[in-house]
């Protein structure tokens, strides 16, 4: 087990029975709303794989959309304190030690994919793009994924170092995840540049929050699999 891996395990066992059990709600708008072209509502009996789902609060959200559920992270530790969350509610779902760039399914088997402030993990450009073909991958042909990924703006940059080529070094005081390494994509040119080689109809949103001392900032990304 690596340093972050450890450091994600102790975070989510300490903060499970913390955490609140809603989803985001960005994630509730794209998938409920009408933002999105071309997509359809009708969820019953359709896969969808989680990547870095955490404490599942997002697969809670899509478990009521009658998804079939599964999802990666990082530690079996992490997956059995969701597959207990996701029980106490009567639902549950194939969950499995993987990351960005090692999803453990077949090719064609998700007819959705969800990646909520997980890509950013991935320190260089090269490895990013090795993840989002491996989304690709695991998509089924007409597969859509959606992404949240941090933005330029966001309060975990305060204190930052730039290392040039979208890399930065955390600093933020206090953040257990100090001293790694992220990659942020700063323009909505630079996502259509690297997603467009394996998608089609890549769209970009963002959503930006001012909360009286902090920042949030986050790109949404969707596109869809030849």
């Amino acid at each position: 087990m690596t340093a972050q891996t450890e450091d994600w395990t102790e975070y989510y066992q300490k903060t499970s029975d913390l955490e609140l059990a809603w989803p985001s709600e960005t994630m509730v708008r794209v998938f409920k709303g009408n933002y999105v072209p071309d997509l359809d509502h009708d969820y019953a009996g359709k896969s969808v794989l989680d990547v870095g789902f955490g404490i599942a609060n997002n697969l809670l959200f899509l478990a009521t959309l009658g998804l079939e559920l599964s999802g990666t992270e990082l530690s079996d530790e992490i997956c059995q304190i969701a597959a207990t969350k996701l029980a106490k509610r009567g639902f549950k779902a194939q969950l499995k030690v993987g990351a960005n760039r090692q999803l453990p399914f077949e090719d064609n088997s998700f007819d959705f994919l969800t990646s909520w402030n997980v890509l950013h993990y991935e320190d260089n450009e090269a490895d990013i793009c090795l993840a989002i073909a491996e989304y690709r991958r695991v998509l089924k042909p007409g597969g859509r994924f959606f992404i949240s990924t941090t933005g330029p703006d966001h309060k975990i940059l305060t204190n930052h170092q730039a290392l040039g080529h979208h890399r930065y070094q955390i600093g933020l005081d206090g953040d257990f995840r100090k001293g790694q390494i992220f990659y942020y994509f700063d323009s909505e040119e630079n996502i259509q540049k690297l997603f467009g080689v394996q998608f089609k109809k890549v769209i970009v949103g963002r959503t930006h929050d001012h909360l009286f001392t902090s920042t949030l900032d986050w790109f949404i990304i969707s596109g869809v699999k030849p």
